[in-house]
């Protein structure tokens, strides 16, 4: 463990994370054939993306915060998750996924009457339901003749804040609330058991307007059986570093990143099964931003993009906040679908077949109205793999 903490440690010397290549979608990926995922496992992530760049909470005096709030749900409401949830579950559907690890799944309730007082946020107890998440996009599902059973789940970020309701004079107040999940879906079908989640110890600390909260990350895990063997796939968000002007890497970010990163590794040590990690692990694949990706392969771990033959750049991150940016601005890889069983220890290989695809970056993946189906691209992998290490 004090090895993760001494290359992380290096890590937050970095001061930008540019990226090595033109930004812009994956030109290079060839799509996954469809006979191949008839007979393989596949697996996907995807961060759904909040809705709203929540960070600008951070840039505001107390007095603004109930503006702010109000513009930020403004934000939400216009990139529409019902709209994009339809054009994820296409993704979902078109991936054949069995396993899903979902984050920012994101549920926002109201109260009409402000609990604000005295300079202290409101404690988050908003009940009334604006949206979820989750249900919108189950029923996206739904709609496509597909079921699946959010079998486990984490809550994460959970906070209330005062919001105006009349522009010009900001009153009556009344409160939102964020609350924010990451989530494992399981298609019917597919046996599982053994839901676990946890939040990391280490959290981030927040300033809003004045008072220091702490936003919790965490992770979920299903233990599921795909043809007699049993796998652990566990979701995750790691808190992002590079936050810096020009992308640069904050070093106690990262130190926390780490951290968490250091708890996920001691969780899936534990496995019995073969592991599948997903998530958004907020550290590029390049190096440009936190060393937590090198990590994860050091564990024996197997980034599936990259076992690939023909992987490509595999761009996840960011699309413009608004979602309506014409040209996709993917220009970080930082969602993954990692591997390991004995075999991948070992050899630092598959023992089997992969065919890994992007979801929701390509121009005919956009809603209707524009709309990106979110800030990142999903990723599908399809696994073929051999029992006791042999190939087939």
């Amino acid at each position: 463990m004090k090895r993760i903490l001494a290359i992380l440690a290096t890590a937050a010397a970095i001061t930008g994370c540019e990226p090595d290549v033109t930004m812009g979608p994956d030109l290079h990926r060839v799509h996954m054939g469809s006979s191949f995922r008839e007979r393989a496992m596949n697996v996907a992530t995807y961060n759904v993306y909040v809705g709203a760049h929540i960070q600008e909470l951070l840039m505001a005096e107390p007095s603004q915060i109930p503006i702010v709030a109000a513009g930020l749900w403004g934000d939400v409401q216009a990139t529409n998750f019902p709209e994009r949830a339809a054009a994820i579950a296409k993704q979902i559907d078109d991936a054949n996924s069995l396993v899903v690890g979902l984050q920012e799944v994101a549920l926002y309730r109201y109260e009409p009457v402000s609990d604000y007082a005295g300079g202290e946020l409101p404690p988050p107890d908003a009940e009334i339901v604006l949206v979820n998440f989750l249900e919108v996009l189950i029923g996206a599902l739904e709609a496509r003749g597909l079921s699946y059973t959010p079998a486990a789940q984490i809550a994460g970020l959970d906070i209330e804040l005062p919001m105006c309701t009349e522009p010009e004079f900001c009153v009556p107040l009344a409160d939102i609330r964020l609350t924010e999940y990451e989530v494992v879906l399981v298609r019917d079908g597919v046996p599982w058991e053994n839901p676990t989640s946890g939040n990391y110890a280490a959290a981030l600390p927040i300033d809003l307007g004045g008072q220091v909260l702490f936003k919790p990350s965490g992770w979920a895990s299903v233990d599921f059986e795909y043809r007699d063997r049993q796998y652990r796939f566990v979701t995750t968000h790691l808190e992002p570093a590079d936050v810096l002007p020009g992308g640069g890497v904050h070093p106690d970010i990262a130190l926390i990143q780490g951290l968490q990163l250091e708890e996920l590794l001691g969780i899936v040590e534990a496995s019995a099964h073969p592991v599948i990690m997903v998530g958004d692990f907020n550290s590029d694949a390049n190096g440009s931003t936190t060393q937590t990706y090198q990590v994860v392969v050091d564990w024996g771990f197997v980034d599936t993009w990259a076992a690939r033959r023909r992987h490509g750049l595999g761009y996840t991150a960011n699309q413009a906040p608004n979602l309506l940016n014409e040209t996709s601005q993917l220009f970080h890889r930082i969602d993954f679908v990692f591997y390991r069983d004995e075999f991948t220890r070992k050899r630092g290989r598959l023992g089997g077949r992969v065919m890994a695809e992007l979801m929701g970056e390509e121009q005919v993946d956009r809603t209707e109205s524009g709309l990106w189906p979110s800030d990142h691209a999903g990723v599908a992998v399809s696994l073929r793999l051999a029992q006791r290490g042999k190939r087939r």
